[in-house]
């Protein structure tokens, strides 16, 4: 099933929502805005041979930045006539010329300067609230080089850009900055104006000379409520898709006397044929079991076990718990693995090799006392990192309650080694939790929160991070904070959680690698998901200073969580 983000454009006034879900979600309330019809996604990215970068598991770390397949033809101006959007009376542009006041620019919700989006990404969703009643809006986009301002008038509080403008746009002006402006003024029923044209709110945002490769899969509280249950897309599609709903796991990998039916916490397998998850009890009900299971997702087998994982193995993690990590190095005929926890919370980190029975044991981490969860296992598969917390710290089969620090432990063959503290995300001052490994392992992305006390699970003074994944120093990602004139919102504060990469890095001809991570955030009310950028130049230097990009293809009145990015096998999403 294809879901529109069709009420994204609705404004939701007095709604409360009391929330149920998997695993302990708490409930939200809150829209934002977004909408449009679709348009074929590009990701030319995907299966692209290697820029420079070591292989990894039978492909590339990175992928090179030839242009879009079947690209629009480039354009070098923007039309000289304005457009007039739905609802904007034709003559808006005389106007916006009455004699302006000196106060009371809009805010711009979207983009926010310095924004950095993926050449294949989705339209320009441009958002902003009036200072006061204003209700006709401006916008104007600049190109350097460029004769003409596309100029686009607006009676509603966003717009998405033409399909044909942001394709010609996104082939033709890459790796430099596209000014954006927002004037605002009060337009009476009879349509004269009652306050003057605002002084213009500005941002920018700049379209990366490399694609985002991959697709996105999510676990998502549908309105709010309800069983979790896993929805994607592929980068650039304007709709999202159910992947995977209780109702279609066959038996066994699902059990219906232990009431299973909310699909939690995932990952992707690493052939994208699969995903691993969490299987708990209808409507967060009882029994309180949330093990592990693992499932097709291709449309001839969705829901069935895959063929290599034998009956016996699929017994063994249908009695363990959490977040399933696998790694593309130790996935192939008698060495398909998964890493888990214990069935009994106590923090034992264990490796399961699906396709042969009885072959399954335990992570030594010599060295560290404490407990083990949420594993995140390297690309090249010698690495290990995960969060060690006290033994009464996990809850579900994850790390729930602080202190907690990222440790990393060698993979040793199946038989572990040290464990020694990831430096730059075991400080004492602050709980680390949910590692995740860029695509080249050169990185590891985390949550964290200041204190050593409290709820991990979707914790409001919750922010990303990055460090080397040999361990250094901790680099925040400017995206935790919401638009800095967002009333009312602000990082800490908003639950920003669960960063995942993109499963290649794009290595461009400017020099510079480009990362993408995906994250879960409240800023808006509910749970939505966000774009992180981060870049890396010759030299070593990171830059993750880049503000956020919302996913507006995501239906606002879901809460959305626990994304994973990876190149699954998913059918496109086709907007009709």
């Amino acid at each position: 099933m294809s879901v529109k983000p069709s009420s994204a454009h609705l404004l939701l006034v007095g709604l409360a929502i009391f929330v149920g879900g998997c695993a302990g979600v708490k409930g939200s309330s809150g829209s934002r805005g977004g909408g449009g019809a679709g348009h074929p996604s590009v990701d030319a990215a995907a299966g692209t041979g290697g820029g420079g970068g070591r292989t990894l598991g039978g492909r590339s770390a990175y992928d090179a930045a030839p242009p879009p397949i079947d690209a629009p033809m480039p354009i070098t101006d923007f039309p000289p006539d304005p457009i007039i959007g739905p609802g904007a009376p034709s003559n808006a542009p005389t106007l916006f010329t009455t004699s302006p006041r000196t106060t009371g620019a809009p805010c711009i919700l979207s983009p926010e300067p310095r924004t950095l989006m993926p050449r294949n990404w989705l339209r320009p969703h441009f958002e902003y609230t009036p200072a006061a009643d204003e209700n006709l809006f401006e916008i104007t986009l600049t190109v350097p080089g460029f004769a003409h301002q596309l100029v686009i008038y607006a009676k509603a509080r966003d717009y998405t850009l033409d399909a044909s403008v942001w394709d010609g746009l996104r082939v033709s002006v890459n790796d430099q900055s596209i000014a954006v402006t927002v004037r605002a003024l009060t337009l009476s029923g009879s349509g004269t104006v009652q306050s003057p044209p605002s002084p213009p709110a500005r941002a920018d945002f700049t379209i990366a000379p490399v694609d985002a490769p991959g697709k996105i899969v999510y676990w998502a509280l549908p309105s709010g409520y309800g069983d979790g249950v896993l929805r994607g897309f592929g980068v650039g599609e304007e709709g999202v898709e159910d992947v995977l709903v209780s109702t279609q796991l066959v038996p066994p990998t699902a059990n219906s006397s232990q009431n299973d039916g909310c699909i939690g916490c995932h990952s992707a397998t690493p052939d994208g044929l699969s995903v691993g998850f969490q299987l708990g009890p209808h409507n967060n009900g009882s029994p309180h079991t949330f093990y592990d299971s693992i499932a097709q997702i291709g449309s001839s087998g969705v829901g069935q076990k895959p063929s290599y994982v034998t009956d016996g193995q699929l017994g063994v993690i249908r009695v363990l718990r959490g977040i399933p990590a696998y790694s593309a190095s130790h996935w192939t005929t008698h060495d398909h693995v998964v890493l888990l926890m214990d069935g009994n919370n106590e923090g034992r980190l264990l490796w399961v090799n699906l396709d042969t029975d009885g072959e399954q044991g335990t992570i030594a981490r010599t060295g560290d006392s404490g407990g083990a969860a949420e594993p995140t296992f390297s690309h090249d598969g010698t690495r290990i990192v995960y969060v060690s917390g006290r033994p009464n710290s996990f809850a579900d089969g994850r790390f729930s309650y602080g202190p907690g620090d990222l440790y990393v432990v060698p993979y040793g063959d199946r038989a572990g080694g040290t464990a020694r503290p990831l430096g730059g995300a075991s400080d004492p001052n602050y709980t680390e939790y949910y590692p995740a490994f860029s695509p080249d392992d050169a990185y590891v992305a985390f949550t964290r929160f200041q204190g050593n006390g409290g709820d991990s699970y979707s914790n409001p003074q919750a922010e990303v991070f990055v460090v080397p994944a040999t361990g250094g120093a901790a680099t925040r990602f400017g995206a935790n904070d919401p638009p800095t004139c967002q009333s009312g919102a602000r990082s800490p504060g908003v639950a920003n959680d669960w960063a995942k990469w993109s499963p290649r890095a794009m290595a461009a001809a400017n020099g510079k690698n480009y990362y993408w991570v995906v994250f879960s955030s409240k800023r808006s009310g509910h749970a939505q998901l966000y774009l992180a950028p981060m870049t890396v130049i010759a030299s070593g230097a990171v830059d993750a200073s880049y503000p956020a990009l919302h996913l507006w293809n995501q239906p606002s009145t879901d809460d959305n969580h626990t994304p994973s990015w990876d190149d699954y096998q998913i059918p496109p999403v086709i907007i009709p």
